[in-house]
């Protein structure tokens, strides 16, 4: 992904011009007593995974919404979900206070119930990731910290004093040397894994609650989306926001709406070959790149998507900050989002009173 650094970079979405973007609803799935709080499609593209405030994860056929089984996880709500990348395990965050480790094949484990429970924060797990080689597992909790877990062993191998307030969002980058956490108070925050020293903090100049924070998966960029209805993408190496998305129909002042970064449909064909800007952002094998990279046949534009609560999901092309399309079919405040590994698909989960799940394919 090529970025022009342009500290001006920050005009509202224009609607002009041939939209790529064409998702279509397939499917609407409805097993969630309470919202549905996290969805995550499986590595291999054939189950997607949802979980709500029930306490319930729910599995369904990822291409038909066929509901294949369900799990009681918790007693009380799960807020936020996370598979490993090996796609061997299911970790949950709950309200209870805990971080739940389950085999994503039930027939995998000798026993019922979860492969691990860890137990050491004081108030609800608001968020959970995998990091990339599965043996580690970060969580943020709304007791202000962040602890780095060691999977093999089920210890606590960093606590970090992350944030004056909850911790709302945590990542990896793609190496697993760093753990990135998003807080309430405003800020983003890059932690050494080895020694806990906090390396960098961003902020944003409304001060406003970070609801989601990932790196991009070049990991040379981070993208956070904030309770002021506002996407940004900043530069790892020097902090400074390179791009900033806004949308009348996006609403993000309340609720922690997700945002995610993913490889977009093809450009246009011309004699053959793709179109294209060599200052364009675009997906080259699932990797955004941060320098023009070799001639290739059919780059993919990187395209960002969004939960809004006015029950609408936002698409974005990052590159032109122009919004492609606008997925409108819930009721109810979209928290819960995930994209297929093919770009193909998209699922949108909804709060109550609605609390369903929709699939949208192209």
């Amino acid at each position: 992904m090529a970025i022009q650094l342009d500290s001006a970079d920050t005009a509202g979405p224009s609607t002009e011009g041939p939209s790529a973007a064409c998702f279509q609803p397939a499917a609407t799935l409805k097993a969630h007593t309470r919202a549905v709080t996290a969805l995550r499609f499986s590595h291999d593209g054939t189950t997607l995974v949802s979980a709500g405030a029930d306490g319930y994860v729910h599995f369904w056929n990822a291409a038909n919404g066929e509901h294949k089984r369900s799990l009681r996880a918790h007693r009380m709500g799960i807020n936020d979900m996370s598979l490993s990348p090996d796609g061997l395990y299911l970790a949950t965050a709950s309200d209870d206070g805990t971080a739940l480790v389950f085999a994503m094949d039930p027939l995998a484990q000798s026993r019922p119930g979860p492969l691990r429970t860890l137990t050491g924060h004081t108030a609800p797990v608001l968020s959970v990731a995998f990091g990339p080689r599965a043996n580690l597992l970060a969580t943020g909790s709304y007791d202000e910290s962040a602890i780095v877990w060691d999977l093999r062993r089920g210890k606590a191998i960093q606590t970090l004093p992350a944030h004056a307030e909850a911790i709302w969002t945590v990542g990896w980058d793609a190496e697993g040397a760093l753990v990135l956490t998003g807080g309430a108070d405003g800020l983003i925050r890059l932690w050494d894994v080895n020694t806990g020293q906090c390396l960098k903090t961003f902020d944003n100049e409304s001060n406003s609650p970070v609801s989601s924070a990932a790196f991009t998966p070049s990991t040379f960029f981070i993208m956070s989306a904030t309770l002021s209805s506002t996407i940004r993408i900043y530069s790892l190496h020097n902090g400074k926001v390179l791009k900033t998305l806004q949308a009348s129909e996006y609403v993000s002042e309340k609720y922690p709406c997700p945002a995610l970064v993913f490889a977009g449909q093809a450009a246009p064909q011309v004699n053959g070959h793709a179109e294209k800007d060599p200052n364009s952002m675009d997906v080259d094998d699932g990797a955004l790149s941060a320098a023009p990279a070799p001639a290739r046949k059919t780059p993919r534009p990187a395209w960002v998507v969004a939960g809004s609560e006015n029950g609408k999901t936002i698409i974005w092309d990052l590159q032109e900050r122009r919004v492609l399309q606008v997925l409108e079919g819930h009721t109810s405040p979209v928290v819960a989002l995930a994209v297929h590994p093919s770009g193909k698909s998209i699922a949108t989960g909804s709060l109550e009173p609605e609390k369903s799940i929709k699939l949208w394919h192209t």
